[in-house]
C-alpha cells in the first residue's frame, strides 16, 4: 500500500509544485483534476479552482510512453523518474523523487501522494504591489552579468529561444531558458517579464557540469517563484 504523506497548511498564499526531472511524462492530480508539467516549470495550484479547504489530496504522477514511442525518443532502456517539490508561499516543504525500470511502456507511476490539509482562518493579505521597472531592469543586468562570468560562456543569437523550456523561474516572472540543440550543447537563455530574451549563450561539453552548478547557484542568490 502506498504511503501517504500529511501536510497542513494555515492561511496559505500559494501553493506551487515544481518539476525538477520527468521522464517520460509528468502531471499532477489535484483532487479531481488533472495539470501536465514539463522540466524546469512550476504550477501555482493555489490559484486553480482545484484545492479546497480541509483535506485535498495531490498526486505527482509520470506516466510511461508506449514502448515504440519510447523507442523512437531514445528513451528504451532508461528508467522513468520523477522528482518534484513542493512550496508553501515561497518556502519549499518537501522534495520527492521516484524511479524505476520499463518493460513495455504505458504505465502510470505514483511518486507521491501527499494529503494537504488547508485550514482558512483570516482572509488572505492583498498581493504585494507590482516593483517598479527600474528594480527589474537592476535584477535583469545583474543575471546577465551572472551569465556572462559562467567559464565557458559563449554569447549567441536569440533565434532558438523558442526551442527552450523554463529551467528557472525568479521574481516578478523572469525565466532563466535552457535547451540542447542536436548535438547536445547545453544552452541558455533569459527572459524577461514581458517574454522578451535578454540574453543568450551557449557552453562546450565540458562545461556542462559547471554550467548547471552556476545556474542552481543564480536560483539560490536571487528570490524565487
Amino acid at each position: 500500500m502506498e504511503s501517504v504523506i500529511k501536510l497542513s497548511a494555515m492561511n496559505p498564499r500559494s501553493i506551487e509544485i515544481r518539476l525538477i526531472e520527468g521522464r517520460d511524462e509528468a502531471y499532477i492530480r489535484v483532487n479531481e483534476d488533472y495539470f501536465s508539467l514539463g522540466t524546469g516549470q512550476k504550477l501555482n495550484i493555489s490559484s486553480t479552482s482545484s484545492l479546497q479547504e480541509g483535506v485535498n489530496l495531490l498526486n505527482l504522477m509520470i506516466k510511461t510512453y508506449p514502448l515504440k514511442e519510447r523507442i523512437l525518443r531514445g528513451l528504451f532502456g532508461q528508467d522513468w523518474c520523477g522528482r518534484f517539490e513542493l512550496y508553501i508561499d515561497g518556502k519549499l516543504r518537501g522534495t520527492y523523487n521516484q524511479n524505476g525500470g520499463v518493460l513495455l511502456g504505458s504505465g502510470e507511476y505514483t511518486v507521491a501522494k501527499i494529503e494537504l490539509n488547508i485550514e482558512i482562518t483570516n482572509p488572505p493579505p492583498p498581493p504585494p504591489p507590482p516593483p517598479p521597472p527600474d528594480d527589474i531592469k537592476k535584477q535583469l543586468l545583474s543575471i546577465i552579468n551572472r551569465l556572462q562570468k559562467i567559464k565557458g560562456m559563449n554569447p549567441t543569437h536569440f533565434q532558438n529561444v523558442g526551442y527552450s523550456t523554463p529551467y528557472i523561474i525568479l521574481e516578478n516572472n523572469i525565466k532563466i531558458n535552457v535547451w540542447k540543440n542536436l548535438v547536445e550543447v547545453d544552452h541558455v537563455f533569459l527572459i524577461d517579464p514581458e517574454g522578451n530574451c535578454c540574453f543568450a549563450g551557449y557552453v562546450g561539453w565540458v562545461r556542462r557540469k559547471k554550467f548547471y552548478r552556476a545556474l542552481q547557484q543564480i536560483r539560490n542568490d536571487f528570490p524565487n517563484i
